[in-house]
This record gives structure tokens, C-alpha cells and sequence, in this order.
């Protein structure tokens, strides 16, 4: 089977009439936290920053545009509230919306979570969101997940195996200059390795506990 026969479809999950789809990632990660209660944008953007690490910035303007069109689907509702905390220059207060989750909102949730998504460079951050949210999915969801997650990996790690060979075969690469590339390699396979091991005792231990009778 070839790399590209391992990849899921690709689908279309919410995209907005006339636009683009938001980034999967982004949008499960607003309608994720608001299944939790409502929340302020500057909170939304805060969390999610948190999730994603230090060194990747999720601007205001990739994050508002997205609120807005979650809210022209009707995924999300908004509502105007005065901030004691926050006053203009002139004396006035500042307001603040505050967002809610509907009902189709909370069906969209689901949705994304089951939802394989596209394998891209990407694909580490839906995940990392997704399992932020394991706590709102039952075991079958989590479980669909990590093997997702575990598939997109061995993807890589195997397109990394394969590279080794070609460089060892390859008579043009010099030996000084393959020692590198070979170290490159290296590196890749370790990395995966490493989470894949851990992927695989998250799915041993959700496989088991799917099999203890309910009390």
C-alpha cells in the first residue's frame, strides 16, 4: 500500500457559504470550550494559546473571523455585556461579547471529533485539541482518535525507513554528506517512535477498560 492510500479522504466539515472552511483544529477548539459554558473571546484566545505552545501564535484576526462565521451557521449565539473591569478614555465602559454554544453547535462538536480530518502539516494541532477534549467524548471516540493520530505517524515514520534505504543505495550522495542525511532520518524515526509508544499504551489501556463489565 502506498503513503497516499493510507490517507483519509478528504472532507468538507463546515464550510461556510461564499468562504473558505475555518481550520478544523480552530473551529473544534471554539465549539469544544463552549460546550463547557460560555466564554469571552479573550478567554477563547488565551485557552487556546495554552494548547498550541509557545511558539505557535494564533493571531486575532485568523480568531474573530472564524467566531464570526461559527455564529453566521448558527453554530454560536452572542450577546453584548458591560466590563467593569475595562473603561475607555472617556470615562465609558467597555463591552464584551460573550458567546454561546447551540444546539447545532453542540452536534458540530461531535461531529469534528469523530471525524478522521485531513492528514497535513497541520494535523498535530487537531490533535492536540481533540485530546484536550476527551473529557466530552466517550472511550469509542478517544479510542478513534489515537488510532488516527497513530496511522498519521507510521505514515511519516515509514516514509523516513524508506529514505534511509534510498540514501544508503544511492551511489551520487558522498559518504560524508550521507552520515547527515542519515542522522536526519534518525532523528525523525526516534521522535515517532517515542509517541507512537505512548499511543499505543493510551489504546491498550482504552481497549481494556472497554472490556470491564459496567458496574
Amino acid at each position: 500500500m502506498t503513503e497516499k492510500q493510507n490517507l483519509p479522504e478528504k472532507r468538507d466539515v463546515g464550510r461556510v457559504s461564499g468562504g473558505r472552511s475555518p481550520h478544523p483544529a480552530y473551529e473544534l477548539f471554539v465549539v469544544g470550550e463552549l460546550m463547557n459554558g460560555p466564554q469571552h473571546g479573550y478567554k477563547l484566545h488565551a485557552i487556546i494559546q495554552r494548547i498550541l505552545g509557545p511558539f505557535h501564535r494564533l493571531s486575532w484576526g485568523t480568531l474573530y473571523p472564524l467566531i464570526r462565521r461559527l455564529e453566521q451557521q448558527g453554530l454560536i449565539t452572542s450577546e453584548s455585556e458591560q466590563d467593569d473591569t475595562a473603561v475607555s478614555h472617556e470615562g465609558h465602559r467597555q463591552t464584551r461579547k460573550l458567546y454561546r454554544l447551540t444546539d447545532a453547535g453542540r452536534d458540530r462538536f461531535f461531529a469534528l471529533m469523530r471525524d478522521p480530518g485531513e492528514y497535513s502539516p497541520d494535523y498535530p494541532d487537531l490533535f492536540a485539541v481533540k485530546l484536550s477534549k476527551f473529557g466530552l467524548v466517550d472511550s469509542s471516540v478517544q479510542l478513534a482518535v489515537l488510532q488516527h493520530y497513530r496511522e498519521y505517524l507510521s505514515v511519516l515514520r515509514e516514509h523516513y525507513a524508506h529514505g534511509i534505504s534510498r540514501v544508503m543505495s544511492n551511489p551520487e550522495i558522498r559518504d560524508q554528506e550521507r552520515s547527515f542525511i542519515l542522522q536526519l532520518a534518525e532523528y525523525h524515526i526516534h521522535s515517532y517512535d517515542a509517541t507512537l509508544a505512548w499511543l499505543d499504551t493510551k489504546i491498550v489501556n482504552l481497549i481494556e477498560q472497554q472490556k470491564k463489565p459496567e458496574n
